[in-house]
């Protein structure tokens, strides 16, 4: 974020030789992709388990108020605090400077006023007791975002003890409690410590991540490029269209680190990402700016509003492409799929030219579910809407056209794309699977030096067919549909406010669905199997 480097921060000694000497603590996470949480923490010699945020290690300029991970870098350690009724004295004989721990403390995690991320004393009479909360009976503030604190970039991180289970954190570094004396004892005066992932050497590798606009600063879209000397497809690939789903964004830096490293080798064409599309939406870590960057993304003569702007930067990109990859997240719980366009026509809803290549590279993805007919049944939606409210508010509903996002765009220009929906929002898994269609989509096209899996399995392929509206506000689906949960003809599956039953209409699958909704808005999409692959 804004902190001064930490050579700035520090107090380095001087070694017998003159020379400086920085004390450091190295915490190292990643060796097993599915528990992203579990590293290892080392001073010298002295080697321990820890576990870092449940989400994993994140860049730091992509660290957010709440996302659940630990931010890569080095950072200073200055002062901590313990309770004396675990450890009696002893912490405030180290070397480190350790104070007893007040009973009324707090740090300011509230994403608006002046005092985000500083240490509180809470002095109302009543104020509730510190006190006894094991996980803190010894802790060290890290150095994190607190110089100039940037809003909503993360607060609160700390090097504390782990749970029991050795579960992920909020964002802090934990060690297990029987190793938190010995841990305490170690610690020097003007000690950092280094957080990164095992493939990278330290705060210096921080250079291959991406840089993105610091603190409220929205006004820059960052894209970065490589490009090989032999002539190939022109990619892109996005992240972070809307600003609550960080998978791709987290993946697309992986891959970005990669190829500056050299781990990975673009061996035809260029590839170019951008790591977050909507850069408004994501420092307000919610899915829209203003509104949904992916409805009726065209260019703008007259912008209204940030998204329309935006748009005027991102359509020039979309049409300077081949292919796109559009990385997603959602809201429920369900399997991750992608999403890809129709056939080959030439009507007016959405021309195309490319979907064989489009169809083989959503089915490079190596999911279990695809998805098709995005376009077809919004508009089918909007026409239901329009009937609904009828003849005398048809000027007041949207077109069509407003179902236009990155990957129609990219039709229209042209070229062709896919969505993925790596998973939800919050689960660490997403941001695996979308660093895996990163790496199956650069080798489908041949752009790397890397083979799709064999054993990819025969994906579910359903067909978008139609959207049940909400005609009431007290309209409900009787659960919350995980994302392709698959239901038969005749199935309930939700209540009008009236009481009437609202069914399955055929045998399918049911995708994008919320438990509510507004009225004349959608309840979720019903989809049947592809006649384009089963007849």
């Amino acid at each position: 974020m804004k902190d001064k480097a930490v050579s700035d921060l520090s107090a380095p000694s001087h070694g017998e030789d003159g020379a400086f000497h920085q004390p450091v603590i190295r915490v190292r996470a990643g060796a097993d992709p599915e528990a992203p949480h579990l590293a290892t923490l080392s001073i010298g010699d002295w080697q321990v388990p820890c576990v870092v945020g449940r989400n994993g290690l994140v860049a730091p300029q992509l660290k957010r108020e709440g996302d659940g991970c630990t931010p890569i870098g080095c950072f200073p350690l200055r002062y901590g605090f313990y309770d004396p009724a675990v450890f009696g004295d002893e912490p405030g004989a180290f070397a480190f400077p350790f104070k007893a721990k007040p009973a009324n403390y707090n740090w300011s995690e509230e994403a608006s006023g002046r005092l985000y991320n500083r240490f509180l004393l809470d002095m109302r009479k009543d104020a509730p007791s510190r006190l006894g909360e094991r996980l803190f009976d010894l802790f060290v503030p890290l150095g994190w975002n607190d110089a100039t604190p940037a809003i909503g970039g993360g607060s609160a991180i700390f090097l504390h003890a782990a749970r029991e289970d050795f579960s992920g954190t909020a964002g802090c570094v934990a060690v297990a409690h029987d190793h938190l004396l010995e841990l305490a004892r170690r610690l020097e005066s003007g000690m950092v410590i280094d957080i990164a992932p095992l493939e990278m050497n330290g705060v210096e590798d921080l250079l291959a991540w991406p840089l993105l606009a610091d603190g409220p600063d929205v006004e820059t879209l960052e894209s970065v490029t490589f490009r090989s000397l032999r002539p190939g497809p022109k990619l892109l690939i996005t992240g972070a269209v809307h600003g609550n789903e960080s998978c791709g964004t987290r993946a697309i830096s992986r891959a970005i680190s990669a190829f500056k490293s050299g781990r990975l080798r673009l061996t035809r064409g260029s590839v170019t990402f951008v790591p977050v599309m909507n850069p408004l939406a994501w420092r307000r870590n919610q899915r829209e700016g203003m509104r949904n960057l992916n409805r009726n993304l065209s260019e703008k003569t007259v912008p209204e509003d940030f998204e329309d702007r935006l748009c005027n930067v991102i359509c020039p990109i979309l049409r300077d492409h081949d292919v796109l990859i559009d990385l997603h997240s959602f809201t429920s719980e369900g399997e991750p799929l992608a999403l890809f366009g129709p056939s080959d026509n030439d009507g007016l809803l959405e021309p195309f030219a490319h979907a064989d290549a489009e169809l083989a590279l959503a089915s490079a993805m190596g999911l279990g579910l695809m998805v098709h007919g995005w376009m077809e049944a919004f508009d089918k939606a909007i026409k239901a809407r329009k009937k609904a409210v009828g003849a005398a508010a048809v000027r007041d509903i949207m077109p069509a056209s407003l179902g236009v996002g990155t990957t129609e765009y990219m039709r229209f220009a042209g070229g062709y794309g896919i969505t993925v929906e790596c998973g939800n929002h919050n689960d660490p898994a997403s941001a695996e699977v979308a660093w895996h269609c990163i790496l199956n989509g650069l080798a489908h096209l041949d752009m790397i030096n890397f083979s799709l899996p064999a054993d990819r399995p025969t994906p579910r392929v359903y067909e978008m067919m139609d959207a049940i509206l909400a005609e009431h506000a007290d309209d409900r689906l009787v659960e919350k549909f995980i994302t392709g949960a698959e239901v038969r003809e005749g199935q309930v599956i939700g209540h009008r406010a009236s009481g009437e039953e609202i069914r399955a209409p055929y045998d399918g699958a049911l995708i994008f669905s919320d438990i509510s909704a507004e009225p004349n808005t959608e309840l979720t999409f019903v989809c049947r199997k592809s006649l384009r692959f089963f007849g």
